[in-house]
């Protein structure tokens, strides 16, 4: 069975998903129409989430048994993470909430100026606890395992092949734009991204699934049980771009800082240092050449110089090279055609855009 897919087959799998997913939940959504609300949340939004996760896998899964390929390769679910990188996990969650947040208020902000009156997501309103649980697994549990197995396990697979960068940008890309949601699309670009990161740095799907259930159940958990949340933040007023931009320059250095140390904790010893012998080079996050016959790293160092690393070319080209390496899947560079990741990125691209223009009539 194949255990490598390429860019164009990622993306077949992607929007053929994302059709019948799409197909599927508008015929079920028109029996459900008129069945009203479910604790504070319309019938057919708790029907249509649960129901595109589901299509999500399963039109993955057909897709791989008529294609013969091999899921649990394919998709890094037959790799797991050191223990380090399982504790590191909810604070990546929460840095990323601290960066992309404060972007994401600001792009709604500006759809506010220009009239857009679409909605953001449906939540349900209740003080239930037994709802509460059910809609986590709906919305925290479900999302994890159906959109990460297709999104980064299958896209960010097939586009990785040409590169990692091209990995990176266009699985972020298709992830925020499938939404078909505006108001989410800046944090669900960041959110994809990061995602993307942590697949490619450890080679397994699980640290993507585990911070994307994070991510939304610390979402469901304050709009539930914390809404004071988003009433301190209203009352901040005219202070909020402050207070945004300070939680977005220390959420940056938390996020860089913790994802580094997600890497580290995976990475095999004798892979921490850029030695150069005999005309090879081996090059990794420890951006710095260090001595050969070093036989100790220092962390604390090696942190802060990755830090400032990520603000240089130099940098980013050996965090680039570093994750070609940890991510495990050959590139092909320029040789591969990528024509069906551009036409999914233009399908894509159109639903978001109907959406949009929905919301500004």
């Amino acid at each position: 069975m194949k255990k490598t897919i390429y860019a164009n087959e990622g993306s077949s799998i992607f929007l053929i998903a994302l059709c019948v997913s799409n197909i599927l939940a508008t015929l079920l959504v028109s029996l459900v129409r008129g069945l009203g609300d479910f604790e504070g949340m319309n019938i057919m939004s708790w029907v249509t989430y649960a129901l595109i996760q589901i299509m999500f896998i399963v039109s993955a899964i057909v897709y791989s048994a008529v294609r013969k390929l091999n899921v649990p390769a394919v998709t890094r679910m037959n790799k797991g993470l050191k223990p380090l990188q399982y504790v590191l996990l909810p604070f990546i969650a929460i840095a990323t909430i601290l960066v992309f947040l404060p972007l994401a208020n600001a792009w709604a902000a500006f759809l506010n100026v220009i009239n857009y009156h679409g909605s953001g997501v449906a939540m349900p309103a209740t003080d239930k606890v037994w709802v509460y649980f059910l809609a986590l697994f709906i919305m925290a549990v479900m999302p994890a395992f159906g959109e990460e197995i297709l999104m980064r396990g299958f896209v960010f697979h097939g586009t990785s092949t040409k590169s990692v960068l091209f990995g990176l940008l266009l699985s972020s890309a298709l992830f925020s734009l499938m939404h078909a949601n505006p108001v989410q699309t800046v944090h669900q670009f960041g959110l994809g991204f990061v995602l993307a990161v942590v697949v490619a740095s450890s080679g397994s799907i699980w640290g993507a699934v585990l911070i994307h259930f994070f991510n939304n159940f610390i979402s469901l958990t304050l709009t539930t049980y914390l809404p004071q949340v988003d009433e301190l933040y209203v009352r901040l007023g005219y202070y909020n771009w402050l207070t945004g931009a300070g939680s977005v320059v220390i959420g940056f250095f938390l996020l860089v800082v913790l994802l580094y140390l997600f890497y580290r904790a995976g990475e095999k010893k004798q892979e921490r240092f850029k030695v150069v012998s005999n005309g090879i080079e081996y090059e990794s996050f420890t951006i710095y050449a260090q001595d050969e016959n070093k036989k100790k790293s220092n962390l604390f160092l090696d942190t802060l110089r990755f830090v400032g690393s990520v603000f240089t070319k130099r940098g980013w080209m050996a965090i680039l090279n570093a994750l070609t390496r940890s991510n495990g899947i050959e590139t092909t560079g320029k040789e591969q055609n990528v024509l069906g990741v551009w036409l999914a990125l233009g399908v894509v691209g159109v639903y978001w855009f109907v959406a949009f223009v929905q919301g500004l009539i």
